[in-house]
């Protein structure tokens, strides 16, 4: 039933840490990598910080797979617009032909879709989690990522929360 194949960029991996759901990310996805650029920025920039240890601990278990990326070109192309970590999980599911690419930011996620690649982001995987079956209260966990600083569309929110 987890047959969905993903790569994902750094604040992704920060956000579900932060909010205490980074454990979904195995129960969700059969293939999970990261790229060298998201693991630079997460476990080795980032080290002591949201993400950092339960990124390396994932990848020691071998349930985030680190890949590196091939195709330098495309990189440089995307990067003149995009972070590196970004660029790298784009190109990363182009070249493994994953299902999605796991990213928040709204420019990536559009230029992601220009490239044929599905995205799906924090909320996305919450929305999976709870149609999995998952005891998950969204509205708090919401509320969680708002308060961390993720910015969410005001629109968007009183849609998820009419009554909020």
């Amino acid at each position: 039933m987890k047959a969905i194949r993903v790569a994902i960029d750094s604040s992704c991996l920060i956000g579900l840490a932060q909010v205490k759901q980074f454990e979904l990310l195995k129960e969700l996805f059969s293939e999970i990598y990261i790229p060298h650029a998201v693991n630079d920025e997460v476990v080795v920039k980032g080290k002591g910080e949201a993400g950092s240890d339960e990124t390396e601990s994932a990848v020691k278990e071998g349930w985030i797979l680190k890949k590196a990326v091939n195709d330098d070109v495309g990189i440089r192309a995307l990067t003149t617009i995009l972070g590196k970590g970004e660029a790298e999980v784009i190109i990363l599911c182009k070249e493994l032909k994953l299902e999605y690419a796991v990213i928040d930011e709204r420019t990536a996620r559009d230029m992601a879709v220009l490239m044929g690649i599905n995205t799906i982001g924090v909320l996305g995987i919450i929305d999976l989690a709870i149609e999995r079956g998952f005891a998950i209260d969204k509205k708090k966990v919401v509320d969680q990522l708002i308060n961390l600083g993720f910015r969410i569309n005001d629109k968007l929110y009183k849609k998820m929360f009419p009554d909020s």
